[in-house]
């Protein structure tokens, strides 16, 4: 894959919980190929600068079921949506609702790509259908936790919205 299919491929199946960049795939690129963990091939094309595609090396591969075996640290990621409505006591109710009211809709867009991504699951063939599973069950796993925050965000809206009489 050349970075671009890379970076495709993070949009398309896990944009939802990991947003790489243009630079950090290439800066990744970069390092894991000054580790020799990939290799590159540069694919010339006349109507188009070159491509570099790269694979995993043996090392590559290696080093990727090392990681895929280790245990997962905890930890804890930021929320600036979370952190924000944590000090809207410090602002008026109209603050707060503006931000829930946001927040709702920036979860009903993700519900809306999750469900874009189960069709797209469900109706692409696959040789690999072991890896498919586990990608469904994290898509699954995704969906619940952003069901579970509008369902809360909704509460909070109704409690706001009938403080305030509307």
């Amino acid at each position: 894959m050349s970075g671009y299919d890379i970076k495709q491929a993070f949009d398309r199946a896990l944009a939802s919980y990991w947003n790489a960049g243009n630079s950090q795939i290439y800066t990744t690129l970069k390092s894991l190929s000054d580790a020799e963990l990939v290799e590159a091939e540069v694919i010339v094309q006349k109507s188009r600068p070159n491509r570099k595609v790269y694979r995993l090396t043996p090392a590559g591969q290696a080093e990727l079921d090392r990681w895929l075996e280790e245990d997962v640290p905890e930890r804890f990621s930021k929320d600036d949506f979370l952190t924000k409505l944590f000090f809207c006591g410090e602002t008026s109710d109209e603050v707060a609702l503006k931000h829930l009211l946001e927040h709702r809709l920036s979860l009903l867009k993700q519900l809306e790509h999750m469900e874009w991504a189960r069709q797209q699951y469900a109706t692409r063939p696959t040789r690999r259908p072991r890896l498919l599973e586990y990608q469904m069950l994290v898509r699954d796993y995704k969906e619940a936790v952003l069901k579970a925050g509008l369902e809360v965000t909704e509460r909070a809206i109704a409690r706001l919205e009938a403080k305030e009489g509307r």
